[in-house]
């Protein structure tokens, strides 16, 4: 007959048997963090750029003269300003090539039809006599 462990106590917490103690559980200083290891949505190039085209130009002249701002999010600041004197076309090129410097483009799906299919291996060639 197996012996069952006793979960250890700590406190008025038991402890053992999937409970890890309370100072080690998630939101605890020394515990797991609860975020689950993915990428946040507030670190992509994406999203900084959105934050940075909802700002007023004060406040692009801020985030220039911020320290602790990266070099993406000045390069943004600083190519919206700018472009406050272009044609609406040009400024949509220059937008989008800064929205796809992350992410690239879309798939694309491309149909085709009538595609002549070729023999990969060739021809036998012909015997001699």
């Amino acid at each position: 007959m197996k012996k069952q462990k006793t979960p250890a106590k700590q406190g008025d917490y038991e402890v053992g048997n999937k409970k890890p103690p309370k100072n080690r559980q998630f939101g605890q200083p020394a515990g797991n963090p609860r975020h689950n290891g993915a990428w946040k949505k507030e670190d992509t190039l994406r999203f900084k750029l959105q934050q940075i085209a909802k700002m007023t130009a004060e406040e692009l002249e801020d985030l220039l003269r911020d320290s602790q701002a990266g070099e993406f999010e000045k390069s943004a600041a600083r190519t919206i300003i700018e472009m406050s004197g272009m044609d609406p076309e040009k400024r949509w090129r220059i937008l989008e090539g800064l929205t796809n410097q992350d992410g690239g483009y879309p798939k694309q799906q491309v149909e085709q039809h009538n595609i002549e299919v070729k023999p990969i291996a060739p021809k036998p060639k012909k015997e001699k006599k």
